[in-house]
């Protein structure tokens, strides 16, 4: 059932707001100029007890006041997770899925302390009104017997390699609930500590989400419901005081990392349909028109997203680039290492070039390493890059001997 009603006759400013406020929520259309409402019958009361209670709580009756503010808070956040439900069609509208949101967190640093490297704070909200929503305890992890925590969902990882990083969790505003005579708790948030990592890393991630399509269980009218949750991830970029966090919101690029991330895993059983996807990915992204070109810019977006410490990655890069077609891999490898040099300086993109030649394993492969190798020794780099490009030079001599029977150096 619809009524028409006119929020400005006999109504305050702020019963207008409220009125207009609900409608959008609850899906009804508000006309500009004369600023006519159609609210649904169950929006329109709920605003009437809005107000109501408003006008009531006087300032002294603050107990009345908690109630009510927390009666609107519970209110408002019902309607806008129905709101997130019912506008998820927007998702697969090509030019209108960046109008819809899903759940999501906010992540905040805390302030470095004595025997802590890294400390998060990490509160679930929704994406328009930053609610609080909460999400079941066991979607992120539990405590075993011993206190000790085993994550589930949860991961906070050194990226390049993805191996989780332990660390200690203390929960916020965790309670238990009861769902159709089943016994679980809820939690707002979360503070994650970790007290020493013994090979800092660079880049760390963090994922919250459950599962491949990234959803997260809500405590929403008694029941656990399951909604799509973003990001799935977030990246931690070192700067001068503390880590910058960036929300992977791109639906592209997040397919990128879970491709790269599969296939540097080395599982055989996900591997062919994740080389078969990131191809895919390529020609849609990127196309096919220029090769060079094209291997550039994908190499650029691996130095910047791949789990770059995961060996098997950079065999599955070759497959790629094998099965791309591309002419004269070991020259545009070597100038993409030289990019990375001087000016352009990036460790990461020499790391991927490095790796990426011993990978293809060639003859023109060992020239350009020797190359590498001789421009480098007398530069000031640290002795592990040094170190890699010498192992990279074997792992090739090692494969031509086999290739060849010849004589390894090594």
């Amino acid at each position: 059932m619809m009524l028409w009603v006119n929020p400005g006759a006999g109504y305050s400013w702020i019963n207008r707001f409220l009125g207009g406020f609900m409608a959008l929520l609850a899906g009804g259309k508000v006309f500009c100029g004369r600023q006519h409402s159609a609210i649904p019958l169950s929006m329109l009361l709920a605003a009437s007890a809005i107000i109501k209670i408003m006008k009531k709580n006087r300032p002294g009756s603050s107990s009345a006041l908690m109630i009510s503010l927390n009666w609107i808070r519970q209110r408002a956040l019902s309607i806008e997770l129905r709101f997130i439900r019912y506008s998820s069609f927007l998702e697969r509208i090509p030019l209108l899925r960046y109008l819809h949101r899903n759940v999501t967190a906010d992540i905040e640093i805390l302030s470095r302390e004595d025997n802590i490297a890294i400390g998060l704070r990490i509160k679930f909200i929704t994406p328009y009104l930053n609610l609080p929503v909460e999400v079941e305890k066991a979607q992120i992890g539990y405590e075993d017997k011993d206190r000790r925590f085993i994550p589930t969902a949860f991961r906070f990882f050194d990226w390049h390699s993805w191996m989780h990083i332990e660390g200690q969790i203390d929960w916020e505003g965790a309670r238990p609930v009861n769902v159709k005579g089943r016994k679980t708790e809820v939690i707002t948030g979360l503070v994650y500590k970790i007290s020493d990592i013994s090979v800092p890393a660079e880049n760390y991630g963090l994922r919250l989400a459950e599962g491949v399509d990234g959803t997260a269980r809500i405590l929403w009218g008694g029941e656990i419901e399951r909604m799509k949750f973003e990001p799935v991830y977030w990246m931690l970029e070192p700067t001068d005081t503390k880590y910058h966090v960036v929300a992977i919101y791109d639906n592209d690029l997040m397919a990128l990392i879970v491709s790269l991330s599969l296939i540097g895993s080395g599982n055989k059983l996900v591997y062919s349909k994740s080389i078969e996807q990131l191809e895919e990915w390529i020609a849609f992204k990127l196309g096919r028109k220029n090769p060079e070109k094209t291997t550039l810019e994908f190499l650029r977006y691996v130095r910047k997203w791949g789990p770059l410490r995961m060996a098997p990655l950079f065999f599955g890069l070759k497959e790629i680039l094998e099965r791309l077609q591309i002419p004269d891999q070991e020259r545009i490898l070597f100038e993409f290492y030289a990019d990375n040099c001087g000016v352009g300086d990036n460790r990461h993109g020499r790391l991927l070039a490095v790796n990426m030649l011993a990978a293809v394993g060639t003859e023109k492969v060992r020239v350009a390493l020797t190359e590498i190798y001789n421009h480098t020794k007398n530069q000031d780099i640290q002795p592990e890059e040094l170190e890699l490009i010498q192992n990279a030079i074997c792992s090739v001599d090692h494969k031509l001997q086999e290739d060849k029977r010849g004589t390894s150096t090594c």
